[in-house]
């Protein structure tokens, strides 16, 4: 008997041995990004929300630091976003103004669209990263007729056959970026290589933070941000980098790119970079209590909700006797509104360079509030506060009443 029971055991042991199981499904399927022109691992992996050493062991990246334009890195355990629906390429549009504790996940699940979706109708460079006040495209149905495709492109670029921009332009193009290498042929539409003249204006997003603009041209440029001339390199030269610096406040603003061509061969690549920032407020810190003197370290963040207890707010400020700037622009729908500081030590509230709280002075840690009547639009709020000993507390925030 037991030599038969060890027979059926052996049996059955063989037959589950043999028996073949399908492998466990995984959540996220095989994710792949294309490097684009000056992307770096550790952009791609804040982009997506994993660690950049991931993508390097995941990818055999023996050298991290050399990543080229077109390369394929694989996104380990990254589930993608379906592809935009129907809503997402649709031309109609509304604005939502993020909440507190608002994040692009929710708000994508309330308009019944995908967080790729808000990411590419906003171009926002980091998808954790939104802040209370800022406006938001978010697609619906469109309940008129369907309205007429825009022309293809961002830019409007308008080309001349003299290097003065006289008369009429010649032709007129779209396009999505400001990247020609002409070499002697020109830019066609009937024009030479030589002696002529193109003009390039868009309207686009930022968000807040310092930018630098980049003009690598040959020969001469001229680039304007909100109507404000920064380059100004109206001359014949060699293949040049010209760059200027420019804090912007979250919202629309107005790009136009003059250049012209002389002889020889030409081009022009125009691209702005983000180079610091990125929240909702810009802080400048002082070592001393009364805004006085250099600004010694700048901090971005989303929110001003700062408990720095006894610690000091960056490298560089003392942890005592210590002043600070915060400013940034925000979105108000509108109405009466409540602005409620807390401070330990002193704080003054600005609303468009208008102070409507003072309260600067040596003290534990206090709240105060203020009423005010806010016009529908974006309006600039600056703090000022500073800390003397002990722990060191700012704070605002504003509900509508």
């Amino acid at each position: 008997m037991k030599g038969r029971l060890l027979s059926i055991v052996v049996l059955l042991a063989l037959l589950v041995s043999g028996l073949s199981f399908p492998a466990e499904a995984s959540d996220c399927p095989p994710f792949y990004h294309i490097v684009k022109p000056g992307e770096y691992v550790a952009q791609i992996a804040r982009m997506y929300g994993v660690e950049a050493e991931d993508i390097i062991e995941e990818n055999n990246l023996w050298n991290p630091n050399l990543i080229y334009a077109g390369q394929r890195l694989l996104i380990p355990e990254y589930c993608a976003q379906p592809k935009p629906g129907p809503t997402c390429s649709s031309k109609c549009t509304t604005i939502y103004v993020v909440k507190r504790g608002d994040y692009l996940k929710q708000i994508a699940a309330r308009y019944h669209t995908t967080v790729a979706c808000l990411v590419s109708l906003n171009h926002i460079p980091n998808p954790n990263i939104i802040y209370p006040g800022q406006r938001l495209k978010v697609p619906v149905k469109c309940t008129g007729p369907t309205p007429t495709p825009s022309p293809t492109g961002n830019w409007t670029g308008q080309y001349w056959p003299n290097r003065f921009f006289s008369g009429s332009p010649k032709c007129t193009i779209h396009t999505d970026k400001v990247n020609y290498n002409y070499g002697s042929k020109g830019p066609g539409c009937g024009i030479a290589g030589t002696n002529f003249a193109g003009r390039f204006t868009r309207t686009r997003f930022f968000d807040q933070g310092q930018y630098r603009f980049h003009a690598i041209v040959d020969d001469g440029v001229r680039v304007w941000v909100d109507g404000v001339l920064i380059i100004d390199q109206w001359h014949d030269a060699a293949v040049t980098d010209y760059t200027a610096t420019k804090q912007l406040s979250a919202g629309n603003h107005t790009l136009q790119v003059d250049y012209y061509q002389n002889q020889g061969t030409g081009q022009i690549n125009f691209y702005p970079e983000l180079v610091g920032g990125g929240g909702a407020w810009k802080g400048e810190y002082f070592n001393n209590i009364n805004l006085a003197g250099p600004v010694v370290a700048t901090q971005f963040y989303n929110d001003l909700e700062l408990d720095f207890g006894l610690l000091a707010p960056a490298g560089g400020v003392s942890a005592d006797y210590f002043s600070a700037r915060y400013t940034g622009t925000f979105n108000f729908v509108g109405g009466k509104f409540r602005f409620t500081a807390t401070a330990d030590d002193g704080i003054r509230v600005f609303l468009d360079d208008q102070l409507i709280l003072d309260k600067w002075q040596v003290t534990s840690v206090k709240t105060y509030t203020v009423d005010r009547d806010v016009s529908a639009g974006n309006h600039n709020l600056r703090v000022e506060f500073f800390e003397n000993t002990g722990a060191a507390v700012v704070k605002l925030r504003w509900a509508q009443q």
